[in-house]
């Protein structure tokens, strides 16, 4: 069984009942989390876990709302034996080195018990992460200068999951999510609720577009995170709004949520 576990559901404005996207992906004795906001420590408290439990770690892009928790959960595995394995972009990766060289320049990134894994920021990649377990990566839609990468996890004979956050629609999404028992799509907007505004302005989505993506790519269920602090308040509307009067499952998780597959 594969279970997708909802640190934080919000975006980089959110605050209170939504704190920043996190994710983690556990299977047996596998698990990998996903992004690290400035709660992280505190996101894997509140569902009994530590800086100890996590020794793999995907991270999208560089922006604030999904980095700058990194140094303090790499500084919090530093009398773990097993190094944190982060799989990342080039650009990505930097931006993780820098954030810790500014946080505890006496200490120095090397002594972090780190291992760094990059991935493409120009192509598809894939690796593999442990036994029957495997990743693949791809470039999405992005701002300039801040190369984003959306990932699926497979794992052999059970489900597979794909993540984007922080872009707009596009046919390499649906490539990468084709055939995913989850998406987990992000829905920084709603169309419904602010029909006024521009989501590829900002290189976000709406649940609209969302659910779109997950029917193109043939998901049967679709997890919508990011959430605007407003929309997020609205839970029942957007479902509705991603569904579109179709048969497709949309849960809008709360913070702490775990999902079985």
């Amino acid at each position: 069984m594969v279970d997708v576990l909802f640190l934080g559901t919000g975006g980089a404005f959110s605050a209170g009942r939504r704190s920043t996207l996190g994710l983690l992906i556990e299977a047996d004795s596998f698990r990998m989390l996903a992004e690290t906001g400035p709660a992280i420590l505190e996101q894997l408290a509140r569902v009994d876990l530590h800086a100890a439990d996590v020794e793999r770690l995907f991270v999208s892009h560089s922006h604030g709302d999904h980095v700058l928790g990194f140094p303090m959960l790499a500084l919090n595995r530093l009398e773990v034996s097993t190094p944190l394995q982060v799989y990342a972009g080039r650009a990505t990766i930097a931006t993780l080195q820098a954030l810790c060289a500014l946080a505890f320049r006496s200490l120095g990134v090397h002594r972090l018990n780190l291992e760094w894994h990059e991935l493409s920021e120009v192509d598809s990649d894939r690796v593999a992460l442990a036994a029957g377990v495997t990743l693949r990566s791809v470039v999405v839609p992005h701002p300039p200068g801040v190369p984003t990468l959306a990932a699926r996890w497979d794992f052999a004979g059970g489900p597979s999951v794909t993540f984007a956050t922080d872009t707009v629609p596009s046919g390499v999404t649906v490539e990468l999510a084709r055939g995913s028992d989850l998406l987990v799509h992000e829905a920084s907007f709603s169309a419904v609720l602010q029909p006024d505004e521009d989501p590829a302005a900002h290189f976000h989505s709406t649940a609209r577009q969302a659910g779109e993506i997950a029917r193109q790519a043939g998901c049967p269920r679709v997890a919508l995170v990011h959430l605007g602090p407003t929309i997020g308040e609205q839970p029942d509307m957007l479902i509705e709004e991603a569904r579109a009067g179709s048969d497709l499952r949309v849960i809008v998780p709360e913070d702490g949520e775990r999902m079985h597959l």
